[in-house]
C-alpha cells in the first residue's frame, strides 16, 4: 500500500526519504529492538490490573481478569512507562557505551539485549510475583532462538515454551498461555523440519504473538505496535527501497 500511495522516485517519495533519512540509524536500530522490552513492559500493567500483587495492594486496585480492550485514562501510566524506559535506554547508550552487559559486543547488541530484557524479566518475578514467572520463561526462549538454532537449542525451547504454558494455565493467564500455545507449532514445525525459514519465523513470531494477545487486553498497547510497524515499514522502504523484515532482532 505504501508503494502504491508514494512511487520510488516520485516527488513525495523523495521528500519522505529526506525526512525518514534524517533519523540516526543507531537510535533506530535500537528502538527496532525495544520492541519486546515493551511487550514486558504492557504485561505487568495488565497483571498489575488483573491479578492480586501484594506490592500494588494499598492502590486499591479494582482487580478484573475478564476485561477486554482496556483503553482508559489508567492506561496512560502504562503509555508513560514505555516512553520512560525508551528515552532512558536510549540516553544510557548514547550517553555510557559500556551502559549493561548488552553492550559488551556491540556487534551483537541485539542478542545482548535480550539477555538484558531475561535479566529484567526475572528481576521483575520479585516485584510482580509468580504471574510474572511465565512471561520470564518467554524471554528466555526468545534469547536463545536468537542466540542458536541448533537442535539442542530448540528443544530446550521447546520445553520451556510448554512448562510456560502449564504454569500459566494453572494460575488461569490467559495471554501467556494462550500466546504459547499458538507458538507451539511453529516451534515443533522447526524442529522437525530443521528448515532455516521455519526457523526465522519461529524467531520473529514469538514477539509477535506475545503483542497480539496483549493487545486484546490493553487496545492502547496495540495502536502503539500497530505504529512501531508502520513506522519502521515506511523507514525500510523511503530509505533501503525494500520491505521491513519484521521483528528481525538479530540483524542491524
Amino acid at each position: 500500500m505504501i508503494k502504491r500511495l508514494f512511487p520510488q522516485d516520485s516527488k513525495q517519495f523523495n521528500t519522505l526519504k529526506s525526512f525518514f533519512s534524517s533519523f540516526k540509524k543507531d537510535s533506530i536500530d535500537r528502538i527496532e529492538m525495544f520492541f519486546p522490552m515493551w511487550c514486558m513492559l504492557a504485561f505487568q500493567h495488565y497483571l498489575v490490573k488483573s491479578f492480586e500483587i501484594g506490592i500494588f495492594n494499598s492502590l486499591n486496585i479494582t482487580i478484573n481478569k475478564n476485561y477486554l480492550f482496556s483503553f482508559m485514562m489508567e492506561d496512560l501510566i502504562g503509555i508513560f512507562n514505555i516512553t520512560f524506559h525508551t528515552v532512558l535506554f536510549l540516553w544510557l547508550m548514547n550517553r555510557f557505551n559500556f551502559f549493561g552487559f548488552f553492550r559488551t559486543v556491540k556487534s551483537d547488541l541485539q542478542i545482548n539485549f535480550l539477555l538484558f530484557l531475561v535479566t529484567f524479566a526475572l528481576f521483575d518475578t520479585l516485584l510482580f510475583g509468580k504471574m510474572m514467572f511465565g512471561f520470564f520463561l518467554i524471554n528466555v526462549v526468545l534469547y536463545i532462538i536468537y542466540r542458536s538454532n541448533s537442535i539442542l537449542t530448540q528443544s530446550l525451547s521447546l520445553i520451556l515454551v510448554i512448562i510456560a504454558l502449564l504454569f500459566s494455565i494453572n494460575f488461569n493467564e490467559p495471554i501467556v498461555a494462550t500466546s504459547c500455545a499458538i507458538y507451539l507449532p511453529f516451534l515443533i514445525s522447526s524442529l522437525i523440519f530443521k528448515s532455516k525459514n521455519l526457523i526465522v519465523y519461529s524467531q520473529k513470531f514469538l514477539p509477535l504473538i506475545i503483542f497480539i494477545f496483549i493487545s486484546t487486553k490493553e487496545l492502547w498497547f496495540g495502536f502503539i505496535g500497530l505504529s512501531y510497524f508502520l513506522f519502521f515499514n515506511m523507514y525500510h522502504y523511503f530509505v533501503f527501497k525494500k520491505k521491513y523484515d519484521f521483528l528481525r532482532l538479530d540483524l542491524t
